[in-house]
């Protein structure tokens, strides 16, 4: 190879790798905050130490690098051919007789090297760290379910069981009061209360124990409640069948999923005649699947570079945009080839290789073209849009002279009549807002916005759709319920991503103007910083009031009907209510619980409802049994059941009732009907009332008051983000774009990383919860007002 094109290709690579990397990172990290936002809860309820965190990061990474790199490459060659455009590099190339194939040699070379290692990627390292993962979360689940048990709370995560704890003894992990119970009392059943207990796992690590002692098991028959049985216990161990323990470690040992499976796993699965013809055609697109997505790279190189070619005056942005698009046709095809691939449509071969030939077709077709110096368009399509626009631009440009030719005669008149024989100009400074130096910056801020808002909308979209599409396949859920869930899905993913956005927008905007030397010049005509960044904060703040409305407004509506939709695309035969009624559990305002099958609100009837009432040692002490209760005339009516009375493990008393009996208890239909739903789907003020309802029945709930609290915070907290980001983006002058990108993503880890401390602090009631849902706003905003002291504005 000549020396002069050995230099080319050296030069196009040190042109592609930096934005190559930028892609990569930004892609990377967008999607593991997005891994990171998903396992929050896990995270900070399970108390998991900062080692197993960090396994469960690295254990993901693969999932998500295995995406990146194409979406990387694409963005890369589109930045890089973009720039040798836009300095017209690309045109002298080709006056030397330098062909675009010539240019697309070391990409090529570049991209089969990405190919190869994402082929590695997939097919070894990623079916290794899906089963390792697996693992690892079903061993935390099992190792941390002893401290998800609150007191006076519910406790309904495994299967068939209810547990209920009275109170917990300081410093340890013993219980006092405790209360076990089938989910639903119907025929025969036994429940169990105790003294104290304690959970804990087996030296086998496949059982989690309770421990019980001084423990009464209560054992009966519903069909007939004469024959009742009690049963005392110095010690009881009982074994919980935990869903994440037991049953699904021995799943996993005897079989993997199909995206655990390597290639060779796969191919004895797509051979297996006892399996079933679906699970063959899944292992079959799985295998495509893992070659498919390494050779995108190829495909993508391929096509970036016309496009790149065209893109010359577009930039970062126009390049981020553009990979944003393709990335985003790319999985809906291939996804949609799954779909088709499985229910036998489409054979899989061509379902998971369908994307790459339709793209490499387009490429090669666009190559050809501009490698021709002809439009990317088919003639007939060019030559039309050509005179179209050309003609509406032309008219859209007349109109606009127009307009100013009159308003510049007007003005001529006015002085012409005033005729001052000497005009005096003193320059000021001009409060007025927005002026046209705020339009401006107004405009770019919102470009910027708009862009990066978007990007990271599709990026959360493209992984959830990764991540839901084994039960999409699986459940086959209307195309409408799909669309639907991920419309609603995105209000709350721009919500929880809006300060970040903000970020982000606050120091690419002041970055590309430092670039440009508009700030410079800016600050020679007199406006301070200050004063160039009060538009950008004005937007900020329009932000920050856009979250809070969507929170108190949109969001408690929007995430009921996410989670109903999600439970259509899990396929969850019997879609559930979202209403404390159909629980079944509830404990009183005195010490008793109340268990029943249904509450029928319209009517103020509880069918098959029991009472169980407790002494000061937690034992009980009486059971109420009744086929229904009514509601009439401010009090509730008992009908047809029986009551029991017990003195430790001895009943005492038993009667039967088939006449009407009034209730004693004070609990009126509104407390049995009132909805129970997750902090995010309640507005504020239904928050903060439903939080005292818990706090009077004695019930400390720390995690909740950091919940409201944050529908307050998290909006303000867009506004801090663009303070806290002026100071670092007027700091970074004329570095451009890429330094701003590179630093949001430090800033965000740090933001990301402060939140969830203090968050943690709050829930577990180390800080009171205002102090700690406030504290990272102020800490920012400290810090910003500290860095603005060196700043020279």
């Amino acid at each position: 190879m000549p020396p002069l094109a050995r230099r080319l290709d050296r030069y196009i690579l040190a042109e592609t790798i930096g934005p190559l990397a930028l892609g990569f990172t930004v892609y990377t990290f967008i999607m593991l905050i997005r891994f990171l936002f998903r396992s929050a809860d896990m995270i900070i309820r399970r108390g998991l130490a900062l080692r197993e965190v960090g396994e469960l990061v690295l254990l993901t990474i693969p999932n998500i690098v295995v995406l990146t790199i194409p979406m990387a490459l694409l963005f890369g060659i589109l930045i890089a051919i973009g720039r040798l455009a836009s300095d017209s590099e690309l045109i002298a190339m080709r006056a030397t007789g330098v062909s675009l194939f010539t240019l697309y040699r070391p990409i090529l070379a570049l991209s089969l090297l990405l190919a190869l290692g994402n082929t590695y990627l997939m097919a070894i390292v990623l079916p290794r760290a899906n089963h390792s993962l697996q693992q690892l979360q079903l061993e935390i689940v099992a190792q941390t379910a002893a401290r998800q048990v609150e007191p006076r709370v519910f406790y309904e995560e495994w299967t068939g069981h209810v547990l209920y704890v009275f109170a917990t003894q300081p410093a340890t992990d013993v219980w006092e009061g405790v209360f076990l119970a089938p989910s639903i009392l119907q025929g025969q059943h036994a429940v169990t209360v105790a003294g104290s207990g304690r959970l804990s796992i087996d030296d086998s690590g496949e059982r989690i124990l309770l421990t019980l002692h001084d423990a009464v098991t209560h054992k009966m028959d519903l069909g007939s409640p004469g024959n009742y049985e009690l049963i005392g216990h110095r010690r009881l161990d009982v074994v919980l069948e935990d869903q994440f323990t037991t049953s699904q470690r021995a799943q996993i040992s005897a079989s993997k999923g199909v995206r655990e499976l390597t290639i060779a796993e796969l191919q004895a699965w797509a051979a297996d005649p006892d399996r079933s013809p679906e699970l063959r055609r899944l292992a079959r697109v799985e295998i495509h699947k893992k070659l498919a997505i390494p050779a995108a790279c190829l495909v993508f190189g391929l096509f970036a570079v016309p496009l790149g070619f065209n893109n010359r005056r577009g930039g970062k942005s126009s390049g981020f945009a553009l990979s944003i698009a393709v990335i985003l046709v790319y999985y809906i095809l291939l996804s949609n080839g799954e779909e088709w691939a499985r229910v036998g449509e489409m054979p899989p071969w061509l379902a998971m290789w369908l994307p790459n030939l339709a793209f490499t077709a387009v490429g090669a077709f666009l190559l050809a073209q501009r490698n021709r110096d002809k439009s990317l368009f088919i003639w007939r399509l060019d030559h039309s849009l050509r005179h179209v626009l050309a003609g509406r631009v032309e008219q859209l440009r007349r109109r606009r002279a127009r307009r100013r030719a009159r308003r510049r005669e007007a003005r001529l008149a006015v002085q012409h009549r005033r005729a001052p024989d000497v005009v005096l100009r003193i320059p000021r400074f001009s409060l007025r807002f927005p002026n046209l130096l705020d339009r401006y910056v107004a405009r770019l801020f919102g470009r910027v916005f708009l862009l990066v808002a978007l990007s990271g909308l599709t990026l959360y979209i493209v992984a959830d759709i990764t991540d839901n599409l084994d039960d999409v396949l699986q459940h086959r859920p209307p195309l409408s319920v799909v669309v639907d869930y991920y419309l609603y899905m995105s209000l709350q993913i721009a919500f929880d991503i809006a300060p970040i956005l903000v970020l982000v927008t606050t120091l690419i905007t002041f970055s590309l103007l430092a670039r440009t030397n508009e700030v410079t010049a800016s600050k020679s005509l007199g406006v301070s910083l200050y004063r160039l960044a009060v538009p950008a904060l004005v937007a900020a703040a329009l932000v920050a009031a856009s979250a809070a409305v969507l929170q108190a407004q949109v969001l408690p509506a929007s995430n009921q009907k996410v989670a109903q939709l999600k439970d259509r695309i899990k396929g969850r035969e019997a879609p559930r209510t979202y209403r404390r009624v159909d629980r079944q559990w509830l404990f009183g305002r005195g010490p008793y619980l109340f268990n029943f099958l249904y509450y029928d609100e319209a009517q103020g009837v509880l069918e098959d409802l029991q009472v169980f009432e407790f002494d000061a040692e937690y034992r009980i002490t009486r059971r109420l049994f009744a086929d229904q209760a009514r509601w009439v005339e401010g009090r509730w009516v008992f009908d047809r059941g029986w009551v029991r009375s017990f003195t430790g493990a001895m009943e005492v008393s038993y009667q039967k009732f088939s006449q009407p009996r009034f209730s004693p208890y004070p609990e009126g239909p509104e407390y049995f009907g009132s909805e129970i739903k997750r902090p995010e789907q309640m507005p504020y003020r239904e928050l903060q009332r439903y939080i005292a309802e818990l706090e009077q029945r004695g019930q400390p709930v720390p995690e909740m008051r950091v919940e409201l609290y944050n529908k307050v915070a998290l909006p303000a907290l867009s506004f801090v983000m663009a303070l806290i980001a002026l100071p670092f983006a007027f700091r970074l002058g004329r570095r451009g774009a890429l330094y701003g990108i590179g630093l949001s993503l430090v800033l965000g880890m740090v933001l990301i990383g402060v939140f969830a401390f203090f968050s943690t602090l709050g829930e577990t009631g180390a800080l009171p919860p205002a102090v700690a849902v406030s504290a990272p706003s102020l800490l920012f905003a400290s810090l910003s007002l500290y860095l603005f002291l060196g700043v020279r504005t």
